[in-house]
């Protein structure tokens, strides 16, 4: 594993054991196994191995969200949606400490809001990435014109936001039956 992996991965034990506000730059060198001076070979500050740990955290969803275009007028809707249900949940539910910690810091969500702008990110990409592709398939005639799709994607990814909040809110470990289920149930009710 190179140095940047490392890093991110003792960066990630900290942050979840410590929060945001407590973790330093030595405690991460220190499980990382490496001067606090080689922390700035790879990142630029305590915030940049944030970000990069969280977007870290993210993956699966984004790596869903890019195939889902293609998957417009194929299979059934449901169907489509089932990976982006999964991988959503397991992303917001292993994020979720680390999503909320950035709350507890008003001058770094600012910077975060801004460089999200920057950069052409956010949290609100995923739900974009969802809405156009049930836009596609409301194109394709395959859902009902009088549905938004905007508003499916808003209580897709909202509902397993808000699940994701509630399991580690109550401090709950769930089984990947638990997950699978919660995510039928939803798309059940979306696409019945």
């Amino acid at each position: 594993m190179d140095l940047k992996n490392k890093i991110a991965e003792a960066a990630e034990q900290v942050l979840l054991a410590n929060g945001l506000a407590k973790t330093t730059t030595k405690e991460i060198a220190r499980a990382a196994g490496c001067s606090e001076g080689s922390l700035y070979n790879h990142f630029k500050n305590k915030e940049d191995i944030f970000l990069h740990v969280l977007r870290g955290q993210l993956q699966n969803l984004m790596r869903t969200l890019t195939s889902l275009q293609s998957l417009a007028g194929k299979e059934t809707i449901r169907r489509n949606l089932e990976p982006v249900t999964r991988a959503a949940l397991e992303d917001f539910s292993n994020s979720m400490p680390l999503i909320c910690s950035v709350f507890s810091e008003p001058d770094m969500l600012l910077r975060h809001r801004e460089g999200f702008a920057l950069r052409n990110e956010g949290p609100h990409r995923a739900n974009e990435a969802v809405a156009a592709y049930l836009f596609k398939e409301q194109q394709l005639g395959r859902i009902r014109e009088e549905m938004d799709p905007k508003a499916i994607a808003d209580l897709l990814l909202g509902s397993c936001f808000q699940h994701a909040f509630q399991v580690n809110f109550l401090g709950k470990i769930e089984s990947n039956d638990e997950r699978a289920a919660f995510c039928d149930r939803m798309l059940s009710t979306l696409f019945p």
